[in-house]
């Protein structure tokens, strides 16, 4: 079993998940790639920042439900039903590929909470049952409520979205709140706000909790391409990779749980708990 380490925190800081995190928000928001803006993204990424590499694929299948709700499918039906064909495609394929693991390495905006969950605080964890929350959120905020209204429902209360609406359109929110979309915009920024404080607090509350694509992709952590390999022979079940795990996960027991994001803070304290690909 490997030992905490003694190294200082700007060394603990620069991990390989956290190079990654960096190196994947960079890529995500860098105006030069905009050209691929056409592409959806497996993960989180709010495609209305100006420097956004890739489509949020939650804003291409919102904007289907609002197509069909309104009945104009027979006037932009193969555009409209293939940007949410490409979507719906690309949130499977990073899930049966990754499982959470794109959640856990890959999304900015849970890269920020993880940087939030570093202030040194008592932490709370969720219960596991909780995750389970998100699969009615994506049919209902991102399918149901946007054909029913019209509206990119979903995206207007996003805290990933009300982040980039802040430092984009920060000088216009006080004039904002008088439009008929005022309300919308204070709740979002409520939300937001809630967010950030329980990520001081809870790990991930957003991801845990309310984030729809954590929620598909955590179906595929069973038999996604990459898994959590535990070597039960050799496992004497003495705790430590329970203590460490973030989510109050029990890696040895449920490796597959829907809300594990593969931070992989187990397979550095314990050797018997490995990231392994299916061939």
């Amino acid at each position: 079993m490997a030992a905490p380490s003694n190294q200082p925190g700007w060394r603990r800081f620069l991990t390989a998940r956290t190079t990654i995190q960096t190196t994947a928000l960079v890529l995500a928001n860098s105006y030069w790639l905009a050209f691929m803006r056409f592409l959806p993204c497996g993960y989180l990424q709010c495609s209305n920042c100006v420097l956004s590499t890739f489509s949020c694929p939650l804003i291409l299948i919102q904007r289907g439900a609002v197509m069909a709700g309104m009945g104009m499918l027979g006037m932009l039906g193969a555009k409209i039903i293939g940007s949410v064909a490409a979507a719906l495609a690309i949130l499977l394929f990073f899930g049966a590929l990754f499982g959470t693991w794109a959640c856990g390495w890959l999304c900015p905006f849970g890269f920020f909470q993880d940087l939030l969950a570093k202030i040194p605080t008592r932490k709370f964890r969720l219960p596991g049952w909780s995750g389970w929350l998100r699969l009615p959120i994506f049919l209902g905020a991102v399918a149901a409520v946007p054909y029913l209204t019209g509206t990119l429902f979903f995206c207007d209360l996003c805290p990933s979205g009300t982040v980039n609406r802040l430092w984009q359109e920060g000088a216009g929110i006080p004039l904002f709140f008088k439009t008929p979309e005022g309300v919308m915009a204070v709740i979002s920024l409520a939300l937001l706000a809630l967010v950030t404080l329980a990520a001081v607090f809870v790990q991930r509350p957003f991801c845990s909790l309310l984030c729809p694509i954590g929620g598909l992709h955590g179906l595929f952590n069973r038999f996604s391409g990459l898994f959590l390999k535990i070597d039960r022979e050799r496992c004497v079940d003495c705790g430590r990779c329970r203590e460490v795990c973030p989510q109050g996960i029990d890696p040895v027991a449920t490796p597959a749980h829907s809300q594990c994001n593969r931070c992989l803070e187990c397979t550095r304290v314990c050797r018997f708990i490995k990231l392994e690909a299916r061939i």
